[in-house]
């Protein structure tokens, strides 16, 4: 009954983007697990793997706006309709370092582009320094989970305190908390101006209602907890960021409160093959803020189209340019 709820609100937000994706329950031998993959659009594979807690059907605005490509939108492991799971402190970097290669081998791929944000960025950098053979080209949303010296925002510091975890589970989830949290990881202007997707707020309160993806993800949140926010053992350091070959262009969120532009710029100048442009009156979900801009620089990066010259001098002069 719970997952019949979920995905009657979760086919709303794709009606609302006039798509119909084709689902995929993939095995995960070496994790022990299944998860589940949507399908949509044809072209060059692109691998979605989200943050937390959150699932697949995030991407739904985005890859609306994109085209030349399909997209293959994750579930991670403990997520949206995938199966239960939850990655721990002694497992993280290892579920990191392979995830990539993991979907992609179940999807029977050898290599795809790849899309990530927030703690499936923290995947997908992990698996580029491990994998980078599985990888063409990457694109990163804003800041990557579980960077030194990362700041928190309230709600995920919540997550940290024992017993705390088990009464939001008990607490139905609302608009206004929803928008508690929006604001939290700077996603404050877009809610001012009333220009969120409202089927995404409506499919993302049912995410967290009907499925056990907060659960899941508290879990794998609290198991790295420290003094003060994460447990270094568990960071994404400059030595790992080093090794990440693979041709790899950031849209951050100019006003992404995990870390703004000095992070920004800390995070590309430390990777050899990293671009960035910062969006702004964006956060940490920037897609959500400028759908159409967001996948056409998705779409023009992954396919190496050229920007028109006029289109390339604006976002120089307006949104800080590239690295």
């Amino acid at each position: 009954m719970q997952e019949t709820k979920y995905r009657e609100v979760e086919q709303r937000l794709w009606q609302s983007v006039e798509l119909n994706p084709e689902e995929h329950f993939v095995p995960l031998p070496r994790l022990g697990t299944t998860v589940r993959v949507q399908e949509v659009g044809e072209g060059s594979p692109v691998l979605f793997i989200h943050g937390g807690p959150n699932s697949g059907s995030t991407w739904a605005n985005l890859v609306a706006e994109t085209h030349g490509l399909k997209c293959f939108l994750l579930d991670r492991p403990g997520t949206g309709l995938s199966d239960s799971y939850v990655a721990k402190k002694d497992t993280l970097i290892d579920f990191a370092s392979h995830l990539v290669a993991d979907v992609l081998d179940g999807l029977g791929i050898d290599k795809a582009h790849v899309v990530a944000s927030s703690l499936g960025g923290y995947c997908a950098l992990w698996s580029a320094a491990s994998t980078p053979e599985r990888f063409d080209r990457m694109v990163q949303m804003a800041c990557p989970a579980l960077l030194p010296g990362q700041h928190l925002p309230p709600f995920m510091k919540v997550l940290m305190v024992p017993g705390m975890r088990k009464i939001i589970g008990v607490l139905p989830p609302n608009k206004k908390a929803q928008d508690s949290i929006m604001r939290q990881i700077g996603h404050g202007a877009s809610l001012d101006a009333g220009t969120l997707p409202p089927a995404h707020d409506e499919w993302y309160t049912a995410l967290q209602r009907y499925t056990n993806t907060m659960r899941n993800d508290g879990d794998m949140i609290y198991s790295v907890k420290a003094k003060g926010g994460f447990d270094e053992e568990v960071a994404l350091d400059g030595e790992t960021l080093s090794r990440v070959e693979t041709p790899t262009h950031f849209l951050w969120g100019a006003d992404d409160t995990f870390g703004g532009e000095d992070v920004a710029r800390w995070v590309t100048e430390t990777m050899p093959n990293a671009t960035l442009e910062m969006i702004a009156d964006s956060g940490h979900l920037p897609w959500l803020d400028d759908p159409a801009h967001v996948g056409q620089e998705t779409t023009r990066f992954l396919l190496k189209e050229p920007l028109e010259p006029a289109t390339a001098a604006d976002l120089n002069e307006n949104k800080g340019g590239t690295k």
